[in-house]
């Protein structure tokens, strides 16, 4: 796999830009609304994922030269925190992809340790189980490990703050769980609109992750009734798949519903790009073997 570690990194990067293309996306930032960001727009994102470029290629690369799954975890933990500092240079401080970049490290890094013994063929065949496997043994007691200090502290970021009050997991559950949200949600879910425009089937891919993903941008928002309303919408949404064009309406009614409760559901747009990529890299291998 070692030639296809450029290419993949080149769309993972494409994967990026894609999701912040997609419009109309309620609540969040696109070319067409700011969604519930006061701080943050279009171009800015592109700044951002700019930014994240050189590192996305790191990952991989550090998967394919690792020697064992915690020895890989803990280089692509290192190399996550230069690209965030990285990201925050280039946005003056403001977070745009903080969760992406997590989540991006562990995924591309899992693709190139999968690499040392498979063809991105195999991955793709296997529906990228083994991926999914490494990410388990990379990040397993991750949880119990991140949030072992908390009685101890004095001050707790709203992640910690959710965990204690609610018990949830966040970003850090999903990748300690192998992103079941990308195996069992978003790869299903891309396949069952397989026959749509890639615009139509990634807006109903984010309307489907917003029914299902423990979303903690939008509970350190909007409390659990904020994040219960936004999933009860995007599932009533779901109900005019036969109509994009209603979808579409609809969804700019959503933005303006979310802009205006100042509710952004940033953990679904990460796992949105999430799926995008992975879709691109099975699309990829269908091209070379048409």
């Amino acid at each position: 796999m070692n030639s296809d570690l450029k290419a993949i990194a080149i769309l993972a990067y494409q994967s990026l830009i894609a999701e912040v293309q997609l419009a109309p996306k309620p609540g969040l930032v696109d070319p067409e609304s700011n969604g519930a960001h006061d701080d943050m727009d279009y171009l800015l994102f592109l700044k951002s994922i700019a930014a994240l470029k050189a590192y996305l290629l790191a990952y991989i690369e550090a998967g394919y030269q690792s020697t064992s799954d915690q020895q890989l975890f803990l280089t692509l933990r290192q190399i996550g925190q230069d690209a965030e500092k990285q990201m925050l240079l280039a946005t003056s401080q403001i977070n745009t992809h903080k969760g992406a970049n997590f989540s991006y490290a562990f995924i591309l890094g899992a693709i190139g340790r999968a690499g040392q013994t498979l063809t991105l063929s195999k991955l793709v065949e296997q529906n990228f189980k083994p991926v999914f496997e490494i990410i388990r043994n990379m990040t397993k007691g991750l949880v119990s490990r991140d949030f072992s200090q908390i009685t101890d502290k004095t001050q707790l970021s709203y992640g910690e703050q959710l965990y204690v009050e609610y018990g949830f997991t966040g970003i850090r559950g999903e990748a300690e769980a192998g992103y079941p949200s990308l195996e069992y949600i978003a790869l299903p879910t891309l396949q069952k609109y397989r026959m749509l425009p890639e615009d139509d089937r990634h807006l109903l891919l984010m309307l489907t992750l917003m029914t299902e993903v423990q979303d903690m941008n939008l509970v350190h928002r909007g409390g659990i009734d904020g994040w219960q309303m936004v999933q009860k919408v995007a599932a009533e949404i779901l109900q005019e798949t036969d109509d994009m064009v209603l979808v579409r309406r609809k969804l700019r009614q959503f933005d303006a519903q979310l802009i205006e409760a100042h509710l952004s559901p940033g953990g679904t747009a990460d796992l949105l790009s999430l799926g995008i990529f992975l879709e691109r890299l099975k699309y990829s291998m269908a091209t070379q073997k048409a």
